[in-house]
């Protein structure tokens, strides 16, 4: 309300000029009068203060890192489909996505953090892997302390996944990328490789539906062609610099309903991201690449698990499950302008249950989506100048109050 203030005795003061004409607009609503039942509806700042460490440290820094790592739409369009997420916030997570020898090595080259993510050609469904004959791409990036132990440890990565079996594997040189190591089992639809760039490893695991050498090769090297020049415009982070990073420093994140009510950074939990970091969370990479265009910061309070499946290791197995949602969290969207914010708001949840919309809340619908799950799946969206918030939740009324919340703190954050 004090921007509204601020516009109001700005026209005062300039009424002794040509007299001001035009259609006068709605004030806003009292958002006291909203029910919003348990939930906070003042920004976070206002409640909790964020406290420097290094997990927070390190989940700031996977996050920044996620805004430079490819999906599969920067690779080949046909690679649409989010297969899994992954943050790598210590040596030992490395084994989620690589061969388990690689954790010593990771610990050994004091490897600081990394993320991966998964594509493929076909939707996957939840808790099950993707047809056997489906193109399946895994990239994971992590960072280093400096060029000299990122490459002594891309080299260890490789000999550590060779030596698995080395009787059957064989070593593949790539033409425009000869620093690349790389082997395949001949017979075998996959291709495994790993690239060491500046601090950064890049490890790719790629799998199709038949064993040719060409075709493979050539899906690597398109991955590295995408992902090697995004992490040119990522200067790396040394530990110290990890640990002083700010939890929001574009003012985003105070501004959404945190239920929780604490300011603890987490990569799924409560975290921001650019489009491209947003889109490794997104099932539909295309569709969602084109229905949030105008988007310019995402955030997440509670909203996705951080971890592909904790049930199953190896990068093989990890991905082709699907992209974990928690039963209720919140998404708020800051997009570029107020047109394009009502114009995100107008296009999601586009067949809504008008008898659905909480009470007294301007901006805002509800639904429930269809789900496998055993609870039903209630959504809301409310707009607040250039904010689009989404909420969900296992019932109606507490989905309702969410989303009153959502948007008293929207209006109470000006």
């Amino acid at each position: 309300m004090r921007h509204t203030s601020a516009t109001l005795a700005l026209l005062i003061i300039a009424g002794c000029a040509a007299p001001m004409t035009g259609t006068p607009q709605p004030g806003e609503i009292d958002v006291r009068s909203l029910d919003v039942g348990q939930y906070a509806t003042e920004p976070l700042d206002t409640y909790s203060e964020y406290t420097h460490s290094v997990r927070s440290g390190t989940s700031l820094a996977i996050s920044r890192l996620a805004n430079h790592v490819v999906t599969g739409i920067d690779v080949d369009a046909k690679l649409r489909y989010g297969t899994g997420v992954q943050e790598i916030t210590k040596p030992d997570d490395v084994k989620n996505v690589l061969a388990e020898q690689s954790v010593p090595i990771a610990a050994r080259h004091k490897m600081l953090f990394g993320f991966a993510s998964g594509s493929s050609d076909v939707r996957a469904e939840p808790h099950v892997a993707v047809p056997a004959d489906s193109t399946l791409t895994t990239v994971t990036v992590m960072q280093f302390p400096d060029p000299e132990s990122a490459e002594r440890a891309a080299a260890e990565f490789e000999d550590a996944d060779f030596s698995v079996a080395p009787e059957q594997n064989e070593r593949v040189r790539l033409a425009k990328y000869p620093r690349a190591h790389s082997h395949w089992r001949p017979g075998t639809p996959t291709i495994g490789s790993v690239v060491a760039h500046g601090n950064y490893v890049v490890n790719t695991f790629i799998a199709t539906s038949q064993p040719d050498l060409t075709g493979l090769t050539a899906l690597i090297e398109q991955v590295y062609a995408a992902q090697l020049p995004m992490l040119d415009t990522l200067p790396p982070l040394t530990a110290e610099q990890a640990l002083r990073l700010d939890l929001d420093p574009e003012g985003v994140i105070r501004r959404v309903l945190n239920p929780a009510k604490i300011a603890v950074p987490g990569v799924g939990s409560l975290a921001t991201y650019e489009l491209q970091g947003f889109l490794h969370w997104q099932t539909d990479r295309a569709a969602a690449k084109s229905l949030y265009a105008n988007g310019e910061r995402f955030v997440f309070s509670y909203a996705y698990s951080a971890t592909t499946n904790s049930y199953t290791r190896g990068i093989a197995q990890s991905f082709g499950k699907g992209i974990s949602r928690f039963l209720d969290g919140a998404i708020l969207i800051r997009a570029r302008d107020t047109g394009s914010a009502r114009a995100l708001w107008s296009t999601i949840l586009d067949a809504p249950d008008l008898g659905l919309a909480p009470p007294n809340v301007p901006d805002s619908k509800c639904a429930e989506l269809p789900t496998d799950r055993y609870v039903k799946d209630w959504v809301c969206a409310v707009r607040y100048r250039n904010y689009v918030g989404y909420v969900w939740s296992t019932q109606l009324q507490d989905t309702q109050q969410r989303a009153a919340a959502q948007y008293a703190v929207l209006a109470n954050s000006q």
